[in-house]
């Protein structure tokens, strides 16, 4: 039996508050024809400013690098 399961064999979580919510995401919006500007956030209401890229997908992997190192980092400090 994991912590998962009750004795009813259905499946529930031992201690909800234990675990951290994260909602890691970035948005990625056309300045101009060759400028992309990124933001990133990780409750869903306060996005960081990350920055301006040249490229569509030089944005997504700075977008994506952002959100996953700031969230690393603020459950590292957490911890």
């Amino acid at each position: 039996m994991s912590d998962f399961d009750d004795t009813s064999g259905d499946q529930a979580v031992s201690n909800p508050t234990k675990a951290p919510a994260c909602h890691l995401s970035w948005t990625v919006t056309q300045v101009s024809r060759r400028l992309f500007s990124v933001a990133a956030t990780l409750n869903g209401a306060d996005y960081d400013f990350v920055g301006n890229f040249k490229s569509l997908r030089e944005a997504h992997a700075a977008g994506r690098l952002y959100a996953t190192n700031l969230a690393h980092n603020r459950f590292k400090a957490a911890s």
